[in-house]
């Protein structure tokens, strides 16, 4: 085996001063310049010279192996100093990258999609408009207020993967061989192609989705839990997840106004106030509060369809002979 590119023997006796820790101080000016040179000759002979498919890298190292252990001191500080070992390590090291680089590159499609690039969409406390976004297979998103989702801007090969975080109402193109998950901070969702409606606000303690068409499954996290506990939620069906404890529950009927939040319609039927308090929150992003917890057993009967909250509460306060105060996004409720 020869170089193609060869160092001349004053360079030599340098380098291999330099790597004994024995550099000449009269030359020390022109070391760092000189390395590159060097190394740069060392690439450019290996990179002709040696291929991934012919070094045998474990018999070379084998062979290092064995001469290093003979037991003459002398001859392990000669191998060690010898030009021959400074090249067989530079050799070793380019060979290393190469073998790195070729593992990369035969990484499959679903372990390289942690590259792609993520999109992250967030709305705002009291959004003007409903945010609607598009996904990467052309399914859609429409997202409540304070809401987070972020999804790659290509989907795996296997799967089709979202987090969120808030609140969003998704229409997800069927594709039976690419499951659909999204994942939250404390259950996941996985469909194959339907409609439905997840809230999953972090302080709020539950998990709850409800499906208007095609079929979805609900599973807790799996973290530190000894058993996984999941439900099928068919077209029709609601489920949550209590987060304190992780128990999953189903109803085969959906949340009155899981999504009053989309259409402004409301429904009340005797609804304890407390309930429907939680409801115009959601819906009109404001934060409401009872002086008195009776207020919120009171069991309210309405229809309100695009109304104005305004109007809302005022119907709500002389209905029920109640005091009202508003600062801001604050409202408070009192007994007169």
């Amino acid at each position: 085996m020869q170089f193609n590119n060869t160092i001349p023997p004053e360079k030599e006796k340098r380098w291999t001063a330099f790597l004994n820790g024995e550099p000449d101080i009269s030359d020390i000016s022109n070391l760092e310049a000189e390395k590159m040179d060097d190394f740069t000759s060392v690439w450019e002979s290996a990179g002709t010279n040696f291929s991934y498919s012919s070094a045998n890298s474990d018999q070379a190292w084998l062979n290092l192996q064995k001469e290093i252990s003979k037991s003459d001191k002398k001859l392990k500080i000669s191998i060690f100093k010898s030009p021959v070992f400074k090249y067989a390590a530079m050799i070793v090291m380019v060979l290393g990258i190469g073998v790195a680089a070729f593992e990369l590159f035969q990484k499959p499609e679903k372990q390289l999609v942690a590259l792609s690039q993520m999109t992250v969409v967030e709305t705002e406390v009291h959004p003007l408009n409903i945010k609607i976004i598009t996904l990467p297979d052309g399914s859609t998103v429409k997202m409540n207020a304070s809401t987070r989702i972020e999804y790659p801007e290509h989907f795996a090969a296997d799967v089709r993967r979202v987090k969120l975080s808030g609140e969003a109402f998704f229409q997800v193109t069927r594709d039976p061989s690419h499951p659909f998950i999204i994942d939250t901070q404390n259950a996941s969702v996985e469909v194959l192609g339907t409609s439905f409606n997840v809230s999953a606000y972090p302080q709020a303690g539950v998990v709850e989705v409800n499906v208007e068409t095609g079929k979805v499954k609900l599973t807790q996290h799996s973290e530190g839990k000894a058993v996984i506990k999941s439900a099928i939620l068919p077209a029709g069906e609601r489920g949550w997840i209590k987060v304190a404890d992780g128990e999953i529950f189903q109803e085969e009927m959906l949340a009155t106004n899981y999504s009053s939040w989309i259409t402004k319609k409301i429904v009340f039927q005797r609804t304890p106030l407390a309930e429907a308090f939680v409801v115009l929150e959601n819906t009109y992003h404001v934060n409401i509060k009872m002086e008195n917890s009776e207020i919120g057993r009171i069991p309210y009967t309405v229809n309100f369809a695009n109304s104005n909250l305004d109007d809302i509460i005022e119907v709500i306060a002389r209905t029920h002979k109640l005091k009202v105060t508003r600062s801001g996004d604050e409202i408070v409720f009192a007994k007169k």
